[in-house]
């Protein structure tokens, strides 16, 4: 049950109209099973006329075929060769053409990976940011990659193998109970038996395997990404023999968990071969025991091991298929928790991707100015809570930044600035109250306006790409102009660094930016921001890692901007804030003062005993 379950969970995965060609697929491999219901009944009358035992029912189809194609002077031996040729042709045109079609469904499924991955990360993407934490990114980034892989080619292609195979055995039974009702019985009743009493014993293993080799594999993602993230302190502290020692006991489990699921695809094998020798030795005793014709015993014996010659690997194939499904499904636990996830939270289904036309918006909005798109925003009592946490992050804030202002946001670490700045900018849902920016829910106004509001965090995060990549990140680079790339990095005072080195905007920055200075990769994520000419601009400490020039010089940059751009700045530093239009001072989620910067002095202690000690 918890396999079909899967299989319907993978399909639902899937487009209807790839589920309806799927279905066609299948539907011809199944058909194809005809050609060995044919040939396996050419064999048992070649098997006949070889031992002289046409009798019965059998008898008078095959004499009455006989005369109908002119063949009734023809001798049996002829009759028999010629059979055995045609049985032949149609033993490998099938298989031959089976394998085409197990082809067409596995590249049909491989090219289906894509799709579905990138309408997991777009529904992933379009939730909170909340529920985005929840799950760290080495697990996401394992269900998008290696748990889709699972699903399409391990549980999807495996099930329409299944399908296939148990469509050839029912109609070969079928056929075969024509033939020979005794061994035909006999045969369904022994391999039956077999498959059940292998399957009792290693279908649980394979999906504790499967769900096993999951958790190792993301375990190891994490322990990679500690020992890369913490390397200096790693390194200073003298722990990397204790680092490596982990991560190497995690692979050591990795791989014996895979030598299992090795093991567990060649057991079928070597059981069903067991079981064609075991089967047709019991045969032989029982038809020896029954009769005494030697030559019906002969030609019953030669049915079954020509019917067992297809049954065998038709079993192996469904056997296996059967087990791949349960490893596969505890290997794609993680996306199937993913998908549920994202489909609860929004029942219309599974978001589907922009597409083309996606980079066109950002760069038409860019040179239209974000026609339409005014940059005010109104808070009214809005309160958010973390789960898990007794106290509000943010308790009933109302506030109003006209368009074309200069709002700070001040208090001690933990106040709730960046908390509230999430909110303002869609990252969060607020429990209660609204959050209107240019009058819309704060995610519609930036899905309409794309590129109409940029942010800039305390910790850049860089791609492994040219500066021109990160600057216009996301963005196709053949649609993007460098005069506007060397435009954002001028305002981010990074273009006079960059115009000295050899590759100017080729300039690789290495992963997490590592070739790049922190003020550097500061001024990076300043320049990205700026790139699309926003009209709102929330900065989160965004000079925090910037020498006093610099910072300055950026300020001035930004203050260029005033009555076009609504700026939002979050700092400690309160140098930086000075010149705002308004400041709001958090204490504890909630605001305890609103005002100027000389205003703020007169009413908060906490704020004018800092600003003195600055010498502000």
């Amino acid at each position: 049950m918890k396999a079909l379950k899967s299989v319907r969970e993978s399909l639902n995965l899937l487009a209807r109209r790839d589920r309806r060609l799927l279905l066609l697929i299948v539907i011809l491999q199944s058909t194809l099973s005809t050609l060995d219901v044919v040939a396996i009944g050419l064999i048992g009358i070649v098997a006949s006329l070889a031992t002289g035992t046409v009798t019965g029912r059998l008898a008078s189809v095959f004499e009455s075929v006989q005369q109908r194609v002119g063949l009734g002077n023809v001798d049996s031996t002829s009759i028999a060769i010629g059979l055995g040729a045609v049985a032949g042709v149609l033993l490998v045109s099938k298989s031959a053409v089976s394998l085409l079609v197990t082809r067409r469904i596995f590249t049909f499924l491989a090219r289906r990976q894509a799709i579905i991955s990138s309408s997991l990360a777009e529904g992933l993407l379009n939730r909170p940011l909340l529920e985005v934490q929840q799950r760290s990114s080495q697990t996401v980034g394992y269900a998008l990659t290696w748990g889709v892989n699972a699903i399409t080619i391990g549980v999807i292609g495996q099930a329409t193998i299944f399908v296939s195979e148990a469509s050839l055995l029912l109609i070969l039974a079928a056929a075969l109970f024509f033939v020979d009702p005794v061994v035909t019985l006999f045969t369904i009743v022994f391999f039956t038996l077999v498959v059940l009493v292998m399957h009792r014993a290693i279908a649980g293993w394979a999906s504790r395997l499967g769900r096993e080799s999951a958790d190792t594999q993301v375990q190891s993602y994490e322990a990679i990404e500690e020992l890369l993230s913490t390397y200096r302190e790693v390194v200073v502290s003298g722990r990397r023999s204790l680092f490596v020692a982990r991560f190497r006991e995690q692979r050591w489990h990795a791989g014996r968990v895979q030598s299992d699921l090795a093991m567990v695809g060649t057991v079928s094998k070597y059981v069903f071969e067991v079981a064609v020798v075991v089967g047709g030795g019991l045969l032989a005793v029982s038809q020896a025991a029954v009769t005494n014709d030697a030559k019906s015993a002969v030609a019953e014996i030669a049915l079954f091991l020509a019917a067992a010659s297809r049954i065998m690997p038709s079993l192996l194939r469904l056997q296996t298929a059967a087990l791949v499904i349960r490893s596969s499904s505890g290997v794609a636990q993680p996306t199937f928790d993913l998908a549920n996830d994202l489909a609860k939270a929004d029942r219309s289904g599974l978001a589907t991707v922009e597409g083309v036309g996606a980079d066109d918006r950002v760069m038409r909005g860019i040179a239209e100015g974000h026609r339409g798109f005014v940059p005010s925003v109104r808070l009214d009592g809005v309160g958010l809570t973390y789960p898990g946490a007794s106290d509000a992050a943010i308790d009933g804030v109302s506030l109003d930044v006209p368009a074309g202002s200069s709002l700070a946001l001040v208090g001690s670490t933990g106040a709730g600035k960046s908390t509230l700045a999430d909110l303002i900018l869609g990252l969060v849902e607020p429990d209660v109250g609204t959050a209107l920016l240019s009058g819309r829910a704060p995610g519609d106004a930036i899905r309409e306006w794309p590129g109409a509001v940029a942010y800039v965090p305390q910790t850049i995060a860089l791609v492994n790409s040219d500066i021109r990549g990160n600057v216009a990140l996301g963005l196709s680079t053949d649609q993007v102009e460098d005069e506007r790339v060397w435009e954002a990095l001028e305002r981010a005072q990074l273009a006079d660094f960059l115009r000295a080195q050899r590759e100017g905007l080729d300039t690789v920055v290495g992963e997490h930016g590592v070739r790049l200075s922190g003020g550097q990769r500061q001024r990076l994520g300043l320049a990205r921001a700026l790139f699309t000419r926003p009209r709102l601009l929330a900065l989160d400490e965004a000079t925090s890692a910037l020498d006093a020039d610099t910072e300055l010089a950026i300020s001035r940059s930004l203050s260029s901007l005033a009555g076009d751009v609504t700026l939002i700045v979050i700092a400690h530093r309160l140098a930086t804030v000075r010149g705002t239009d308004q400041i709001v001072h958090l204490d504890r989620g909630r605001v305890s003062a609103v005002g100027t910067f000389d205003e703020l002095r007169a009413v908060v202690p906490a704020f004018d005993r800092q600003a003195s000690l600055l010498g502000l």
